[in-house]
């Protein structure tokens, strides 16, 4: 079985998340304003998070939430969160409210940090008594009947509590998953299932599933939207691009930005290189980037010294 990094697909999924827009979590029992947006946050100087990205959202009131996953909430991970939360604020100059996910196995944690000068609160969500088999009965038989169901119930469902082992779960869920209508819905919704659930669930089952969500071109997200950055980036430098240049500067955005997350910051030599390639050479890196162990192997595929 290939290794799948998961974090290479860092961008397909925020983008899959445009499906919280104008919904509420308040089956979570968050009573919070409709999200708007998902906002893409990151830190170079922050430690990642290596077991779920950071989830940010804009909120209807102009404040963000920020959702975090966790099984035992330690005061390490507070002071992870609020290290965080500073740089957000310094950002954004807004409220934050700092929401951790706790599967119906973990237990509560510690959920407040004083230092004497910084009082700092979250809010966690444990899933327990949360009935993961009343609520796949409930969406199968919505499904079939073609009634409306709320897909981030889906989302979250391998976090709830089940008579079933989470790897039988987990595949439960994808199943309805595959029957939702739209094709464009039933990609996301699988992929960021697996977001919630790859800490929870067997990792070559995680691996299995990935390759498959894979197979389903999770990836034409990540594509589509590095097109409309290159286009956008284009028109905000006043350069007159045609959609042909355009596509070449979205492809070059999301390889460089794959890159980062598989090797880190790219050496000058290798950044300036890829900014000379095609669209056949580009196209040739994104086939070939699962692949790749070290920088060496971009290094001979571009032919960088």
């Amino acid at each position: 079985m290939k290794k799948i990094n998961f974090q290479n697909y860092d961008l397909a999924f925020k983008e899959s998340f445009s499906i919280f827009e104008n919904k509420t979590l308040d089956f979570l029992g968050l009573d919070l304003p409709k999200i708007t947006k998902f906002l893409e946050t990151e830190f170079a100087e922050l430690e990642t998070h290596d077991n779920f990205m950071d989830l940010n959202f804009r909120l209807e009131d102009g404040s963000i939430l920020h959702i975090e996953e966790e099984t035992h909430l330690s005061e390490g991970d507070l002071v992870r969160y609020a290290h965080y939360d500073l740089r957000l604020y310094d950002r954004y100059k807004a409220m934050i409210h700092t929401v951790v996910l706790t599967p119906s196995s973990g237990s509560p944690g510690t959920k407040s940090l004083d230092t004497g000068t910084i009082q700092y609160t979250i809010q966690q969500i444990i899933f327990k008594g949360r009935n993961a088999d009343e609520l796949l009965e409930k969406i199968r038989n919505a499904l079939e009947k073609g009634q409306p169901i709320n897909e981030l119930e889906l989302i979250f469902l391998p976090l709830m509590q089940s008579r079933l082992p989470k790897n039988e779960l987990l595949l439960e869920t994808i199943k309805l998953e595959k029957q939702l209508p739209e094709r464009d819905i039933r990609t996301k919704v699988l992929g960021l299932t697996l977001v919630v659930s790859n800490r929870i669930v067997d990792k070559k089952l995680f691996d299995e599933i990935w390759e498959e969500v894979r197979m389903l071109k999770i990836m034409q997200y990540a594509e589509e939207k590095g097109i409309e950055k290159g286009i956008e980036k284009g028109r905000e430098e006043g350069i007159e691009i045609g959609l042909e240049k355009g596509r070449e500067k979205g492809k070059m955005f999301i390889i460089k930005k794959l890159l980062f997350k598989k090797f880190g910051m790219l050496p000058d030599e290798i950044s300036h290189r890829i900014d000379t390639l095609d669209e056949i050479m580009l196209d040739e890196i994104s086939v070939a980037i699962l692949d790749m162990q070290q920088l060496d192997d971009l290094k001979k595929l571009i032919h960088c010294t």
